[in-house]
């Protein structure tokens, strides 16, 4: 027997560590010997699993030589990891740089791969502009991440745009996006930012990490056009950094800040003054607003929440309940007796239960207990949640005896109360429960569970006390709780009501887990005595990873692995199986028992990827016990592994799989899946092309899907050629793009010829794609000369137009992109291109190519570069919007104006393009008069002004069109309304001189069926912004405007401020001046403003 045979037989059987190691330790003793040259020789003139063990063991001794001559190997697979091999010993850069431009797809992926491992920026610098000038710029940009910072810092501006993760370029040039994004921040606007922004916070942590005072800065630019909550992974550590910057941004008045939020934040953010964090806390959203009190001393919530709590004006029934019960019990106590004293308070049952429950004990008791005696059941039910909140909070677990004993009444209570009654009892912090309360909390949950209308909910809220018993048990070492637990645990079984433990390590204290085994322990083995395995198996499921470190219960879960009921095993073996250092000899014992459990997914999979010694017993014939029949031949339909195994395994899965294939009696779905099943192993070629000629049309398609998986691209390209002109091209095509992923470059257009020379449209566009994507050196030539014939069809022109995206490097796209212009049915394709797609000067020449397209006489074609023009605007040539203008204006025709208007809408959001002055200039002064038309300008200009509003609203770079615009429209008293519009559209609430001159100069052009217009719209515009607008903003705006001649327009401002801020100062003063005014429309609108419910 050769070296070769000896080897390979030894390390047949074996798993596949234990032959890595074998093949190892071989290798290690044969380096440096001519006994190792012949072994590997010898292995590389057998299969392709012998030449990637003789790659195996060169890399592994540094035999380079022998790496060297696998490069040029027939197979791809054993010559791409060769190269990568190569790769990672250090090889000279020269090497590779040589055989990239006959690298196929698949082998610069797995150049990338390497590239990826370690330190490599020599060999990456070398092979950037090699890949870029064969491949184009998404090549080179896989590439760059690896490159020196010198290469990088020169090339990521032209790059950026195809950069295709930015969390790998991030993590080893951080410093470098950094630069890139403060270079090009100034002057950005809004679409810009949303770009820089998505590349900064790809991988949020690690900029965090490299500079806290640089993203904070960058973020304070962002927020006025960018939402910043990427940053709330990090926004702890930045605020730790600077909490001042942080609120800034939470602050900010654009309200982009307001998704920040999390326990983490609020605990850095307790650094800043009360001041600060009471502004923060009525900047919340309610439902952070608890989670913020919480993490801050007790001793300041009262300081931080109280003004907005007991605000002026709220009433009592709609105080916030849950940031209530944050306060400490003093504090919560006396708010309570104020709300009390407010009308609508203490008279108002509901409302009076609702605050007396956050009383102290001695004084909601009385009141409460009375309550739960009602005759209305749906008081009751209202009432026991609040006597268990009032015993609760005051922290006495004397109190919370008491409390038990007021709920004995439960017993004879309607489900919905005890329900109700219960999961309040849940709420009640663990610490407040000690070993007397056992008794009575055991026997209230009992109660339930024996009465007859006991319900699926209460239930569940029983099985959530009886974990809380458990986890006091695990944090106190005191049986008692866990007794409790298991008892109620067992009733619940009985009633067929699993005990949920998910998540159950979560709220344990570190150790624990061992304590509540060793508390369990005699329950489990009994259990297992009598087969009966739900505790032990919730119980390792919610431990997770902490259950792997006892032994004991890992023992348990192997041995539920024998148990009766088959979905007790299923989950067993997952849990058995879930521990990387114990499953192995789990999965031994396991089989030992029952070797049907092969059957079992989970056991294939770990066979198929790892303990491939067991393949034999999976491969066999019969496997009978409980998962299989004796009558059965079970053939797995294993995922992946097949590269690891020994060629005999493969050829054993091949044949069961050939069988099945074949089988008279399998359906076609089975036979299908089988053929497809084929595709995955090494080496099956052969055996699909038995398929091929079938007369299944449903199996011979499954094994020309299979083809295209082949790791013989070429072979299963001759065949699959033979089919682009049949009925089966749908699939034989999509696996002739899947194998030309293999094919060097320069075989590409004699691989995709029969696609591009086929009768069948489906395969000339699929060919024409596969050409331009894979970068062929002759694409964009067999693209043209397709698009020169003139028989070619419509879709396939279409398909030429669209493949351009790869290759306008190349002038000759772009002549055919004109040339498509010209052709309404093929137009639409030039349109389809997106700017994301292209370098930034191939995006300005396409802008300005589709601006020629907008102007042409063609309505179809215009139409839909005007439509597309609304993406490129912001590489469009500055006559651009000349064209968008004449289309608007244009009364002669009436199908491309609204498709213009949006376009210049665009521009003017963007970067305030005034030329949306000229259009209304000229809208205003078009007097022509079109048969069949009704005033067709006016119709357009007041389009165009009802959506300048919202651009001028939401765009600070927009507001400097408005004053032309305004001043172009006062004259005309028939577009007053659209002046009242707009002039409040572009006020800002941060300068409130300006604000209100606007405001007070509306008095001129507000006459008549206007006069009220200014105070509906501000009122409208306010409610708008209201959320975002701190109140010491409006203040100086409403006291301004309640002393000028706009008092009507000031009156819903202050009602607005007032019911959002609360009636303080200076609200209730302003609204009683108004009510006091000498106009009797302003008097009127004040008298219907009220500070305090009734």
């Amino acid at each position: 027997m050769t070296a070769r045979g000896s080897l390979l037989e030894e390390v047949a059987e074996l798993s596949v560590p234990q032959r890595r190691g074998a093949i190892a330790r071989e290798a290690r003793r044969l380096a440096g010997t001519p006994e190792l040259d012949r072994l590997l020789n010898e292995l590389s003139a057998g299969g392709r699993y012998e030449r990637q063990t003789a790659i195996h063991m060169a890399v592994i001794t540094g035999a380079r030589n022998h790496l060297l001559t696998q490069l040029d190997s027939e197979d791809p697979e054993c010559a791409g990891r060769a190269l990568t091999a190569l790769i990672r010993m250090g090889v000279e850069p020269d090497l590779v740089v040589d055989r990239v431009p006959g690298l196929s797809d698949r082998l610069r992926t797995r150049v990338f791969r390497a590239l990826s491992r370690g330190d490599r920026e020599q060999l990456a610098d070398a092979l950037l502009w090699p890949m870029r000038g064969s491949f184009g710029d998404g090549a080179a940009a896989r590439v760059l991440p690896f490159c020196s910072r010198a290469v990088v810092a020169e090339l990521l501006p032209e790059l950026a745009y195809a950069v295709p993760n930015w969390i790998v370029l991030g993590r080893r040039h951080f410093g470098v996006v950094f630069d890139l994004v403060g270079s090009r921040a100034p002057g950005a606007g809004r679409d810009e930012w949303c770009e820089l922004w998505r590349w900064l916070t790809a991988d949020v942590d690690t900029a965090a990490r490299y500079d806290p005072r640089l993203l904070l800065e960058v973020a304070a630019q962002a927020v006025a056009y960018v939402p910043v909550a990427e940053l709330n992974p990090v926004a702890g550590m930045l605020a730790r950094y600077d909490a001042a910057a942080v609120y800034a941004l939470i602050r900010h008045p654009s309200g982009h800040g307001r998704g920040l939020a999390g326990t983490t934040l609020w605990k850095a953010m307790g650094a800043l003054p009360d001041d600060r964090l009471r502004e923060l806390y009525a900047a919340c959203a309610p439902r952070e607003r608890y989670r913020l009190l919480r993490t801050v001393p007790p001793q300041r919530r009262a300081v931080i929440a109280r003004p907005l709590l007991a605000r002026p004006g709220i009433a009592p029934g709609d105080v916030d309940v849950l940031a209530f019960d944050a306060l400490p019990r003093s504090d919560r106590a006396a708010l309570a007796r104020e709300l009390l004293a407010r009308p609508g308070g203490s008279d108002v049952p509901e409302v009076a239960e609702l605050l007396t429950a956050r009383l102290p004990w001695s004084a909601a008791k009385p009141v409460l207990a009375e309550a739960i005696g009602r005759s209305s059941a749906e008081e009751r039910a209202r009432a026991y949640p609040l006597l268990v909140t009032a015993a609760a909070g005051s922290r006495d677990s004397a109190v919370v005896g008491e409390l038990l004993d007021l709920l004995r009444r439960l017993r004879n209570e309607q489900d919905p109360v005890r329900r109700n009654a219960l999961h309040a009892v849940t709420t009640i912090p663990m610490g407040l429960l000690s070993a007397d309360h056992v008794p009575a909390l055991e026997q209230l949950a009992l109660d339930a569970l024996q009465a007859r209308d006991c319900s699926y909910q209460t239930m569940s809220t029983i099985g959530v006390l009886a974990r809380t018993l458990l986890r006091r048990g695990a944090q106190t070492d005191d049986m008692a709780f866990t007794e409790a637990a298991l008892r109620l645990a067992t009733r619940l079984a009985e009633q067929t009501r699993p005990w949920n433990l998910y998540g159950l390590h979560h709220d344990l204290p570190r150790g624990a887990e061992h304590r509540l085994f060793a508390t369990l322990r005699v329950r489990l083995d009994d259990d297992a005595a009598r087969d009966r395995w739900d505790l032990a198996l919730e119980l390792c499921g919610g431990l997770g990873r902490r259950a792997h470190g006892i032994p004991e219960l890992q023992r348990l879960m192997v041995r539920a692995c024998a148990a009766h009921d088959d979905g007790t095993v299923r989950r067993a073996v997952l849990l058995a199986l879930d521990n990387p250092v114990t499953r192995d000899r789990h999965l031994d014992e396991m089989l030992r028992s029952d070797r049907s459990l092969v059957a079992l997914p989970a056991v294939q999979n770990l066979i198929a990827r790892r303990r491939t010694d067991l393949l034999t017993a999976l491969l066999s014939e019969s496997t009978p016990g409980r998962f299989l029949s004796r009558k059965i031949r079970f053939v797995p339909m294993l995922l992946t592994g097949f590269d690891r195994w020994a060629p005999h395994h493969v050829d054993r899965y091949a044949g069961l799989l050939d069988s099945l294939a074949r089988h008279k009696k399998a359906s076609i779905g089975e036979r299908a899946a089988a053929v497809r099943q084929l595709g995955w192993l090494p080496g099956s070629f052969d055996r699909l092309l038995a398929y091929v000629g079938t007369d299944e049309l449903t199996v011979v398609e499954a094994a020309l899907t299979a083809l295209g998986r082949s790791d013989e691209p070429e072979r299963a390209l001759a065949v699959l050629a033979e089919h682009v002109d049949t009925d089966r091209a749908r699939v034989a095509v999509s696996g002739i793009a899947v194998c030309a992923r293999a094919v060097p470059p320069q075989r590409l257009s004699h691989t995709v010829a029969p696609l591009i020379d086929s009768r069948k449209v489906t395969s000339v566009k699929e060919g024409v794609r596969v050409l331009a994507m894979l970068h062929a050196p002759d694409a964009m030539p067999t693209i043209h000369a397709l698009w020169d014939r003139h028989d070619v069809h419509r879709d396939i022109r279409r398909a030429a137009v669209f493949s351009t995206r790869w290759l306008l490097d190349h002038e000759e796209a772009w002549q055919l992109l004109g040339e498509a212009a010209t052709d309404p049915e093929v137009a639409g394709a030039v349109l389809d291109i997106a700017p994301p797609w292209l370098s930034v000067p191939q995006r300005r020449r396409f802008a300005t190519f589709l601006r020629e397209l907008a102007a042409v006489s063609d309505h179809r074609v215009a139409g839909q570069a005007l439509n597309a023009l609304t993406r490129w605007y912001r590489w469009s040539p500055p006559d651009t919007s000349d064209v968008l203008v004449d289309r608007l204006s244009d009364l002669s025709e009436s199908g491309l104006w609204m498709t213009a208007m949006r376009a210049l809408l665009d521009g003017v959001a963007a970067d305030g393009d005034p030329a949306v002055i000229a259009a209304v200039d000229r809208l205003l002064h078009a007097t022509a008069t079109l048969p069949g038309r009704d005033l067709p300008a006016r119709q357009r200009l007041s389009t165009l002004l009802k959506w300048l509003g919202p651009a001028l609203r939401n765009h600070d770079v927009a507001r400097p069109v408005a004053a032309p615009v305004i001043d172009l429209l006062t004259a005309d008293p028939l577009w007053h309304e659209q002046v009242i519009d707009l002039t409040l559209a572009a006020v800002r609430w941060t300068e409130p001189e300006q604000t209100i001159d606007a405001l007070t100069g509306l008095s001129a052009v507000a006459t008549g069926a206007l006069t009220g217009h200014p105070a509906s719209r501000l009122a409208d515009r306010v409610a708008h912004d209201l959320e975002k607008i701190p109140a010491e903003a409006l203040a100086p705006i409403a006291a301004g405007l309640a002393a000028s001649s706009a008092a009507l327009a000031a009156v819903d401002l202050i009602a607005q401020c007032g019911n959002k801020f609360g009636w303080t100062p200076p609200w209730p003063e302003l609204l009683a001046d108004l009510r006091s005014h000498t106009d009797i429309d302003v008097r009127r609108a004040a008298h219907s403003v009220y500070t305090a419910p009734e």
